[in-house]
C-alpha cells in the first residue's frame, strides 16, 4: 500500500506537531487544520484516507465536522473516508456519549490521553478492509 494520507485536526498545535512528527515517521503524509472550518475545507477537497479529528474546536466543532463529511459522502459529493474523533470530553451519561457519536457519523472515537501507539491501532483497524 502506498503512503496513507492523514488529514490531522487538533487546536492545539503541541498535539499537532507531536503526532505529525510521529506519522510521517512511519510513512504517513500528513496535513494539519487548527480549526472546524478548516477541516471541512481540507475534507472537502479529498485525497485522505482517514481524518483525526478533535472535538473542542474553534469554528465548527468535530461532531458536526464529521457529520457534515459523512453526509457529502454518503451523497457522492466527496471520495469517502474513515473519520477518528479524539476527545478529552466523556460525557456524563453512556446513552448520551452513544448518541452524541451516532449523530456524528464518526467511525470510531479515541478518548485522551491517548499513546501513539493506541492511536496508531485504532488507524490501522479502521483502514483495515477486512476489520473497517
Amino acid at each position: 500500500m502506498n503512503s496513507l494520507k492523514v488529514l490531522l485536526v487538533d487546536d492545539e498545535q503541541d498535539i499537532v506537531d507531536t503526532i505529525k512528527y510521529s506519522l510521517e515517521l512511519r510513512g504517513f503524509e500528513v496535513d494539519a487544520a487548527y480549526d472546524g472550518l478548516t477541516a471541512l475545507s481540507l475534507g472537502r477537497q479529498g485525497g485522505y484516507s482517514i481524518m483525526v479529528l478533535d472535538v473542542m474546536l474553534p469554528g465548527k466543532n468535530g461532531y458536526e465536522v464529521a457529520r457534515m463529511l459523512k453526509e457529502e459522502m454518503a451523497a457522492g459529493k466527496i471520495e469517502p473516508f474513515k473519520i477518528l474523533l479524539i476527545t478529552a470530553r466523556k460525557l456524563d451519561n453512556d446513552l448520551r456519549e452513544e448518541f452524541v457519536s451516532t449523530w456524528s457519523k464518526a467511525d470510531a472515537c479515541l478518548y485522551k490521553p491517548f499513546d501513539l501507539e493506541g492511536l496508531l491501532g485504532q488507524m490501522t483497524t479502521l483502514l483495515d478492509p477486512v476489520a473497517g
